[in-house]
């Protein structure tokens, strides 16, 4: 296809490289690697997170039945050709170099985690499509996607991934993307859906009582002088996949798909929460990790971040006066806890000071879901053997 470029006088600037991959495209042996691969082609430009923190510049990736799409959203003069040109670039440039195989598998399995989160509904749709379908949707099926090897990442890569079917740039400035070679057609034809009852299909059996929320909530109310400081404070802990947290929890530990925080507003009371789902056996693992944040939150606090989140702050400023007729949220909160323009004044010690008032052991109290941890399950020391054993065969034939 082409660069396809709309001009539009609005200060903002958009970016999307579209393939022709998706739900409909995975053949046998292969469903869910497109949305794999989706995961794992956003490394080829990690190096570039922070940069585009920093500039405010807001990017996400999705696959939909029809497609693969990386996209990227910001103000025009900081988003600028020279960026996009660089971002397309690494894109399209290679896979191997970004991507080694221990990483390749830590990713495969936040993509299974995600793939069971969308399995804990009774009546789950992905079931409902295989059967009437014949079709693995999206998110795929499992045994595809455990055994889709680092091999396979890189031959898919090169047979879909350095080819985009269109770039879409919309904004008052055009982008020279004459160095990109378009792929004409689709590399494989997508499936063609019939309605029936295909009972051969293979279903997914629907966990019960395999996934828990580990939560946590703060004891204290906010002040709401601290409200500026905490926001940041967030922003920095959990804001993006290269934020602290979500790189350990998610990333080196996939122990879950996303790590959430933040702040609820109830008017003048402000609360701080924390959450996380994963397996019921790795609920005591999250946890720990929850506490080794918690113990010195503001170790985890750096200098870079806070910078980038400034920067990222006055940029926003600046896009919400461009968007202003939808962005009203100061006015209809006057007086009440916010950011506002309290970022200008906040420094590095004040937010790390603020957090550790709240984000500490004594003051995060555990609101997970009940469960029975492993350690709770542990015979008793002076308790036969066998009838330890006969009551966990009991409690399976049930």
């Amino acid at each position: 296809m082409a660069h396809i470029y709309e001009k539009k006088s609005l200060k903002m600037t958009s970016l999307h490289i579209v393939y022709d991959r998706g739900g409909l495209y995975d053949k046998e042996g292969e469903y869910g690697t497109s949305h794999l691969m989706e995961h794992l082609i956003c490394e080829t430009f990690k190096d570039e997170y922070q940069n585009l923190s920093r500039l405010n510049i807001e990017w996400n990736a999705v696959t939909t039945t029809e497609r693969v799409m990386v996209y990227f959203t910001g103000m025009d003069k900081y988003f600028t050709p020279e960026i996009k040109q660089r971002l397309v670039k690494k894109l399209l440039g290679g896979i191997d170099k970004c991507v080694n195989e221990e990483r390749f598998k830590a990713e495969r399995n936040v993509v299974l985690q995600e793939y069971m989160d969308s399995f804990n509904d009774p009546e789950s749709w992905n079931n409902i499509l295989r059967q009437r379908f014949n079709y693995y949707q999206v998110i795929g099926k499992r045994s595809d996607i455990e055994n889709f090897t680092y091999k396979d990442m890189l031959s898919h890569y090169k047979k879909y991934y350095t080819k985009p079917s269109k770039i879409v740039e919309i904004g008052p400035t055009k982008s020279d993307f004459s160095f990109v070679k378009f792929a004409e057609k689709p590399v494989s034809e997508p499936m063609k859906l019939k309605f029936g009852n295909y009972k051969d299909v293979e279903l997914e059996e629907i966990p019960k009582g395999t996934k828990i929320v580990v939560r946590y909530g703060s004891k204290k109310m906010i002040k709401k002088s601290d409200v500026p400081a905490l926001i940041m404070a967030y922003n920095i802990l959990v804001g993006g996949l290269d934020a602290p947290m979500m790189k350990r929890i998610r990333e080196e530990k996939q122990l879950t798909y996303g790590v959430h925080g933040g702040l609820t507003f109830m008017l003048n009371d402000t609360w701080a929460t924390f959450s996380a789902t994963t397996d019921l056996q790795n609920a005591d693992k999250m946890k720990a990790e929850f506490q080794y944040f918690f113990n010195d939150i503001s170790k985890h606090i750096k200098k870079d971040r806070f910078e980038n989140e400034i920067n990222a702050y006055g940029i926003a400023a600046e896009t919400k006066k461009i968007f202003r007729y939808k962005n009203i949220g100061d006015i209809l909160r006057k007086g009440l806890p916010m950011m506002g323009n309290a970022y200008k004044k906040l420094t590095l010690d004040k937010v790390k000071e603020v957090a550790a008032k709240y984000l500490n052991p004594q003051n995060m109290v555990d609101l997970s879901d009940k469960y029975e941890s492993p350690s709770e399950n542990k015979p008793v020391a002076n308790k036969p053997a066998k009838k330890v054993e006969k009551k966990s065969k009991k409690k399976e034939t049930k």
